[in-house]
């Protein structure tokens, strides 16, 4: 937002984000007005619309407000793994997606492969992973941090209950790493594209401004950017557009 704001060239005639979210409605309003005062601040046109859906399998494109004369992006973090479970709707949701038309469609997700029959091959992946996770919180931020115990005590609960105790279908939490999302992008058309320079320098920027920074690294898998933890990758950051 702040570099919008400081755009000389094809200003910014209006900022319009329309957020979704489908567990806590609550945190989305605060969100939202957050990015409303941050947005004056800058004095930067802006104007935010927040929708709350059960399932994002009932997301529709129509739900969207979209003038002719707009360009669209879209923005999915970590939204696309909780579909996994149900590849139909998974399907519906990216063609959903695609009739919005947009100019780029930037996909965060975990880096993470837990989507195999194999319950130890699961394990193993898993128990690499949220080590690392768990040492990045030990060394990042205190115990008592409420970042940190929403987490740890929702989320990651959560998960590691699902890839240990559950099996089949009713296993809802599950990952899969960006070659897979590649393949899968791929039956839509999408063509992945490089992530810009500035961005790149600006990730950068923000882990340099921590003391254990050293220990955060990003690495290019492609045109893709991997944020890992003393060398174990955790997220995946990739830009796409529709053909």
């Amino acid at each position: 937002m702040q570099a919008l704001s400081e755009r000389d060239k094809c200003p910014i005639r209006l900022l319009k984000i329309t957020a979704f979210e489908t567990i806590n409605v609550q945190d989305i309003v605060g969100t939202c007005k957050r990015l409303e005062s941050f947005a004056q601040s800058l004095n930067l046109p802006f104007s935010i619309t927040p929708i709350f859906l059960s399932d994002m399998k009932d997301f529709r494109a129509e739900l969207v407000n979209i003038e002719a004369d707009e360009t669209v992006a879209v923005y999915s973090p970590t939204v696309l793994r909780s579909m996994l479970s149900r590849p139909d709707c998974l399907d519906g949701l990216m063609r959903a997606i695609k009739k919005l038309k947009p100019a780029i469609m930037v996909v965060n997700e975990v880096e993470l492969s837990t989507n195999s029959p194999s319950f130890v091959k699961r394990f193993i992946e898993a128990l690499f992973s949220y080590s690392a996770y768990f040492d990045c919180f030990e060394a990042c931020m205190q115990q008592d941090n409420k970042n940190r115990m929403v987490l740890v005590g929702i989320y990651f609960r959560d998960g590691i209950q699902s890839l240990v105790a559950v099996d089949g279908g009713e296993r809802i939490d599950r990952s899969v790493k960006i070659d897979v999302w590649r393949a899968f992008f791929a039956r839509f058309g999408m063509v992945e594209v490089e992530l810009s320079e500035s961005s790149l320098y600006q990730a950068r920027v923000v882990v340099n401004q921590f003391v254990c920074k050293s220990a955060c690294h990003l690495d290019k898998n492609g045109k893709c950017l991997i944020m890992g933890w003393k060398g174990t990758p955790l997220h995946s950051l990739s830009s796409w557009k529709f053909t």
